[in-house]
């Protein structure tokens, strides 16, 4: 296994012992990403960015700050002065804001090398994996793509989901 470890992201303890489940699972993920910051998160976003001046408006529902300082500042057209950018608008943003971003500030998702095969399918036990994910009781979210990116990305609740059983009288 290469990537990250599950100490290496610095979890939230509900995700840690949700990524511990799945490792024990599927011994082969490689894990990509965890909690970041402020500087990784700009750092992620604004390779995307680079690519597609409207990606933050397409991808994120709460980030209206982020996109509105990438359309403010057309001037800002290499990765290193978007990361700057866009960093120096999240010092401006409150941890609840941030939170609202992204799951990964608060260390409640995670990123991984997603199990397909060369034409992007997944695998039978990549199959079992996205399962397993949409299943267990604390997920929030399940993504196969990012950005037009094939990643995986998995959020976790701190609380589990109601049960989808039927209602009681």
């Amino acid at each position: 296994m290469t990537g990250m470890t599950i100490e290496d992201m610095r979890l939230h303890p509900v995700m840690e012992q949700a990524c511990r489940q799945f490792e024990w699972a599927f011994p082969h993920v490689q894990w990509l990403s965890g909690r970041r910051d402020r500087q990784g998160q700009a750092r992620a976003m604004a390779g995307h960015v680079l690519r597609d001046r409207q990606w933050i408006a397409k991808t994120y529902l709460q980030a209206a700050h982020l996109q509105t300082a990438v359309d403010f500042h057309p001037e800002a057209q290499t990765l290193e002065q978007l990361s700057t950018l866009l960093y120096d608008t999240m010092l401006g943003m409150s941890a609840a804001e941030l939170a609202k971003v992204s799951t990964h500030f608060i260390g409640m998702a995670v990123d991984m090398a997603p199990m397909i095969f060369g034409d992007g399918d997944p695998t039978p036990t990549g199959q079992a994996a996205l399962q397993w994910m949409h299943d267990y009781p604390y997920t929030k979210r399940v993504l196969t793509r990012e950005g037009g990116r094939i990643v995986w990305h998995w959020a976790c609740q701190e609380h589990p989901r109601p049960s989808r059983g039927t209602a009681r009288a």
